[in-house]
């Protein structure tokens, strides 16, 4: 049957480089879910977007994921993952305290916001950053309930936000409790938690080798599938639309088979555990983790087309006043690079990238190109060149089609004089004098193409541009050519950045990711090329918060607020990242 469009959804995509990965991450590169309800069409009302979000205190998520899926010892949890945004590896605060992580989950910030360091709460700031149950309440007349055995979690909710408050003495009288709201005609957001998994691993041990731990897992997923059935068996269940949060707190320690473990935040079992989002209109969506052990870059990038009809071409063009900070100034030190793959070239040299009004003669500023090759009159193949003004530094080789190539420029001072080194794939090419060349340019800063020379239609992607304010001392050159990313914690001279363009975006704008949102605009019928490479002159770089690569549960209350509709979210200061599910038709 044809699925009824019963939400307007509107995806905002940001693109981020991932080892180059594209992905959902923080908030410069998150994905964006925002609902809308259209009563017009179903006769729907906000309050008949309901939630229950149910906890898990101490499940390891990978450990519940192969129970789930690979042994099929938690059907109802595997049920539920059919229809949901999902991950079991997802990464609970390095503070490891319950409640740190039952703050995330409540509050959709970190502990740098909310301050929550442990169970006396000293010096917390829930106040400038409050629970769901407050925010819910400020902006929908909802009931809301919450169902707990643990002590701990009544002491993190503000008082008079919620319409049922019940502590009660174990995880089963939890369940009954629960069970019962949920069968009610008003029920809207029930949270529900459970203890019995956390406590068990802590007195007989966590893990998948441990049977009472797996034992108290399988417990845990009955109550769940009774829950479930409760919700589904609503007189109005057919005009109600119901988001299912499961989530654990935080894993628990043991010790992790040695052929798991690759030194990442993945393998601390103590910190593993699981989000998952469910409604029965969304589409199976697991979002894995980052390899780690032999990574491929995966991205995207932009063909960038260069020929002779200015209505084909595809390049990115900056500002005129942007773009003169890219100028070379004869008193300064500059390294310029990016990587590249031809799909196809032209008949003669082709600019890649540069600030000039021409490439063809000996007018002011700086270029790359690709071509000519003075070794053998080859024109298709030739060889990668740095031209400053009328100066050509050139590295000879033998080009080839889709194949990446790291391409730098060095541009340093010495005795007064200033000098250009080309480099590709580390490999120093020919140095020379550009004291008497100007590198201020006076055309437009241009990507993928610039105005010059031109014959015949060249194809290439560009992607990891950088542009430092310094030379970049020549062995670190040597070392670093093959990263993919620039981070603070993986680049000694990120700080050195003038502009950074990872160029995945998959809009038409290729941001600068350094800070200083010198932004390049893309002109022509352009299309991104999504990749996933590997080959022995990439070493794909790792982000620096890989935590932020998977669901995790502070990022539930973003969700949570999307669902029922809160527009004002964007008020909250919250670390919550979104995720889209899709949607299937039923």
């Amino acid at each position: 049957m044809k699925k009824q469009i019963w939400r307007k959804l509107r995806v905002v995509t940001s693109g981020c480089l991932l080892m180059g990965i594209a992905f959902s991450c923080n908030k410069e590169m998150e994905n964006k879910l925002e609902f809308g309800s259209e009563p017009q069409d179903l006769g729907l009302t906000a309050n008949q977007y309901k939630i229950a979000y149910v906890v898990v205190e101490g499940a390891v998520g990978t450990v519940v994921g192969n129970e789930a899926t690979d042994y099929g010892a938690l059907p109802n949890m595997a049920a539920l993952s059919m229809n949901a945004v999902f991950s079991w590896n997802s990464v609970s605060s390095e503070y490891e305290k319950l409640a740190t992580n039952y703050a995330d989950l409540l509050t959709g910030t970190e502990i740098d916001k909310h301050q929550v360091e442990n169970s006396q709460l000293g010096g917390n700031k829930l106040a400038d950053y409050p629970t769901l149950f407050k925010r819910i309440k400020q902006y929908k007349d909802v009931r809301t309930a919450l169902f707990t055995a643990n002590p701990l979690v009544p002491t993190l909710v503000e008082d008079g936000v919620l319409d049922v408050n019940k502590m009660l003495g174990s995880d089963n009288e939890v369940f009954k409790a629960a069970q019962e709201e949920l069968a009610k005609e008003e029920a809207a957001f029930v949270m529900a938690t459970f203890s019995n998994v956390r406590l068990t691993g802590e007195r007989s041990g966590f893990g998948p080798d441990n049977a009472s731990y797996i034992q108290a897992l399988a417990q845990f997923d009955n109550q769940l599938g009774e829950l479930r059935k409760t919700i589904i068996s609503r007189k109005n269940y057919k005009n109600e639309r119901w988001l299912i949060v499961v989530a654990s707190t935080n894993g628990g320690n043991y010790a992790l088979n040695p052929a798991l473990q690759d030194g990442s935040v993945f393998s601390i079992p103590a910190r593993n555990n699981f989000v998952l989002m469910n409604n029965p209109e969304f589409s199976y969506k697991l979002v894995e983790r980052m390899e780690t052990i032999d990574p491929a870059w995966t991205s995207a990038a932009v063909t960038y087309v260069s020929n002779s009809t200015a209505s084909n071409q595809i390049y990115g063009q900056m500002s005129e006043t942007e773009g003169k900070a890219f100028d070379i100034d004869k008193s300064k030190e500059y390294t310029i690079g990016f990587k590249i793959k031809i799909a196809q070239f032209g008949e003669l040299n082709t600019t890649l990238i540069g600030n000039r009004t021409s490439t063809s003669g000996g007018e002011a500023g700086w270029a790359f190109l690709t071509g000519y090759d003075a070794s053998d009159n080859n024109s298709s193949s030739g060889s990668f060149r740095f031209k400053v003004a009328n100066t050509s530094i050139y590295f000879s080789k033998k080009l080839v089609t889709d194949t990446w190539y790291s391409v730098i420029a060095r541009i340093y001072r010495e005795a007064d004089k200033q000098y250009a080194t080309i480099y590709v794939d580390g490999v120093a090419g020919e140095t020379k004098e550009i004291t008497g060349s100007s590198g201020i340019g006076g055309g437009r800063f241009q990507l993928g193409y610039c105005n010059g020379y031109i014959s015949g239609t060249q194809k290439h992607l560009m992607a990891d541009v950088r542009f430092y304010n310094a030379a970049l001392p020549v062995e670190y050159i040597k070392s670093n050519y093959c990263t993919t990313l620039s981070t603070p914690g993986s680049d000694t001279y990120y700080k050195n950045l003038l502009g950074y363009w990872p160029a995945d975006d998959r809009d038409n704008v290729i941001r600068d990711k350094s800070g200083n949102k010198r932004n390049f605009n893309l002109i022509g019928a352009f299309a991104y090329t999504s990749f996933s490479e590997r080959a022995g002159n990439l070493c794909p770089t790792l982000p620096d918060r890989l935590d932020r690569y998977v669901v995790r549960t502070v990022d539930v209350p973003l969700m949570i607020y999307n669902w029922i509709n809160i527009l004002e979210v964007g008020q909250f200061n919250l670390d919550s990242q979104s995720w889209s599910p899709t949607f299937s038709n039923n």
